[in-house]
């Protein structure tokens, strides 16, 4: 039997929130039942009035957390602090070695083509030397001269306009054709002791200087050369010797000018034609 209460004890506090139309009327049903089993039961009119008020006030503040939650309404993300998803990334599908081997060997197939490709020069058509025109006149016309072959086109060093040395270096690996016959290459390989003693050949070439008259035009002229086999070590050449260094001066060569030597057969016998460009 409750006869005696405190104020702590008849002081209610708080009351659950409703969260819908039927909880809050079952609150309401709830409160007015407590409200009169707690009257019935206190005897003080003073703790009556204490508890009333307490349950008044109890009442009042759960009404106002229920206005208050209706009108605040949800707070939405802020900006800042946004929540970002990320799709997940599709599963790649699995593919096979041979697959994978055939897609290499495509690409290296294909960067090697792309080489060939960068490598490929095309190359115009060689141009056919000619003798110019007064020689060709010459060997041709005056001469009756055939079998005309360019046999090396060269710069004239230091060592060839030498007046000791006295020959023209005709290295074997800048001579475009073959003009010797068989007997005239065994020829070149006779010695007289030491020295090769070679085959004596006419050459004809443009007189230019010693004149033998002050008013005489320049004009081709002929002379016999030695065509000699030379050696130095392991260099194996061709040269013409005596008296280079004569037709030389007559033709007005110096160090730096380019020569053509010509080869030429009258009557089968091998002659020259030296053309300075």
């Amino acid at each position: 039997m409750m006869s005696k209460h405190t104020d702590t004890d008849l002081r209610i506090d708080s009351l659950p929130p409703s969260e819908n139309n039927d909880g809050d009327k079952a609150i309401l049903t709830t409160e007015g039942v407590l409200k009169k089993f707690f009257l019935f039961h206190i005897k003080n009119s003073a703790h009556k009035q204490v508890f009333e008020q307490s349950f008044s006030s109890a009442c009042s503040d759960r009404e106002a957390n229920k206005r208050v939650s209706k009108t605040i309404p949800p707070k939405k993300p802020d900006d800042n602090h946004a929540v970002t998803t990320t799709k997940p990334m599709p599963e790649s599908k699995p593919t096979s070695s041979k697959r994978c081997f055939y897609e290499d060997n495509k690409e290296q197939e294909e960067g090697k083509n792309k080489k060939n490709k960068r490598r490929v020069r095309v190359q115009a058509d060689p141009i056919t030397p000619k003798l110019p025109t007064e020689f060709e006149q010459k060997v041709k016309g005056e001469l009756k001269g055939s079998d005309v072959k360019l046999v090396i086109e060269k710069e004239l060093f230091k060592t060839d306009m030498e007046k000791h040395q006295n020959r023209l270096l005709i290295p074997r690996a800048q001579v475009n054709v073959e003009f010797l016959t068989d007997e005239e290459k065994a020829s070149l390989n006779e010695k007289k002791g030491n020295h090769y003693v070679g085959i004596e050949v006419p050459m004809i070439y443009w007189k230019t200087k010693e004149l033998e008259a002050p008013l005489m035009e320049p004009r081709l002229d002929s002379s016999t050369i030695w065509l000699k086999n030379w050696k130095s070590g392991n260099k194996n050449a061709l040269v013409l010797a005596s008296p280079w260094i004569r037709i030389a001066s007559e033709n007005g060569l110096e160090i730096g000018n380019i020569i053509q030597l010509w080869s030429f057969r009258v009557k089968q016998e091998l002659h020259m034609a030296l053309v300075r460009l």
